[in-house]
């Protein structure tokens, strides 16, 4: 029997999204595969029922309306208005490393009555939880534009 304290999972459906940033990423580390078998080790854990998986194997710029996986998870869900899901990815650098379009994304899943739920950042729907987002996508946009500079 259910409290009003306790969150029902079981049986929630659930999508993954998995991005690496080069085709090399594909092969090595936590390529595609490995985060979709963390994702989905992640849902089973939770009862979560994973209906669909988007890989991204391009690099954007940080826009995701640029990344074919997200933008046909963004349509998966479009598709399904009365249905309620949740979004899991591997990293929250995966998901997104420009403030600007993680905020954006953030209203985007908020949009369409969609969670996300990420296996290495927690998210909170309160004012200091969305600053601390804020703050971790911030980091990322850092590091990419430190990555950049190296590079050049």
């Amino acid at each position: 029997m259910n409290t009003a304290t306790e969150i029902t999972t079981e049986g929630k459906k659930a999508v993954l999204y998995c991005r690496v940033s080069s085709k090399k990423q594909t092969k090595d580390g936590s390529g595609l595969d490995t985060q979709e078998h963390r994702c989905r080790q992640y849902a089973e854990a939770r009862g979560y029922e994973v209906e669909a998986v988007f890989p991204d194997d391009v690099s954007a710029k940080g826009d995701f309306i640029n990344r074919p996986g997200m933008v046909a998870l963004l349509a998966y869900l479009d598709a399904r208005p009365d249905e309620s899901y949740v979004v899991i990815f591997d990293d929250l650098k995966r998901y997104s490393r420009d403030t600007e379009f993680h905020l954006k994304l953030r209203r985007e899943m908020q949009a369409r009555n969609a969670t996300r739920e990420c296996l290495n950042f927690n998210f909170e729907d309160s004012p200091e939880g969305k600053f601390f987002e804020t703050i971790v996508a911030a980091t990322g946009t850092l590091e990419r534009e430190q990555n950049a500079r190296q590079v050049k």
